[in-house]
């Protein structure tokens, strides 16, 4: 029997109560709010199995990489992983908690109750 593709946001609640990311963890359980590591590959100490780890496994659980087969390519598997995220409607960055540089950078999210919709974002 195939396994069931779960949805991008239940996987990453999943992920998150694993606790097998460092890193990855709720800031906030009851409102939602959790945050993922987001060290920019360039950074000095950069470790594929320990900073793309989240990606590389959305990556497999999508059909879109596959261990055995393809070359490893963590570029694509976060910047995947970044659409996918920033398509749902009811997943929104909080940029002003978020941390962009450094080797401790993450994002900040919230995950809003099923059928709220966020207003829309302004394009800069």
């Amino acid at each position: 029997m195939p396994q069931v593709r779960l949805r991008l946001k239940l996987w990453l609640e999943e992920q998150i109560t694993s606790e097998k990311y460092p890193g990855l963890s709720w800031i906030n359980e009851e409102k939602r709010v959790f945050r993922i590591p987001w060290k920019h590959g360039a950074r000095h100490g950069w470790d594929i199995d320990k900073d793309a780890s989240l990606f590389k496994n959305w990556a497999i659980h999508t059909g879109k990489f596959k261990p055995d087969v393809d070359r490893p390519d963590p570029k694509t598997w976060k910047a995947n992983f970044r659409c996918a995220l920033n398509s749902l409607s009811d997943i929104v960055e909080l940029r002003d908690h978020s941390v962009k540089r450094g080797n401790n950078a993450f994002r900040v999210y919230e995950m809003l109750p099923s059928g709220e919709i966020p207003p829309k974002r302004k394009r800069k």
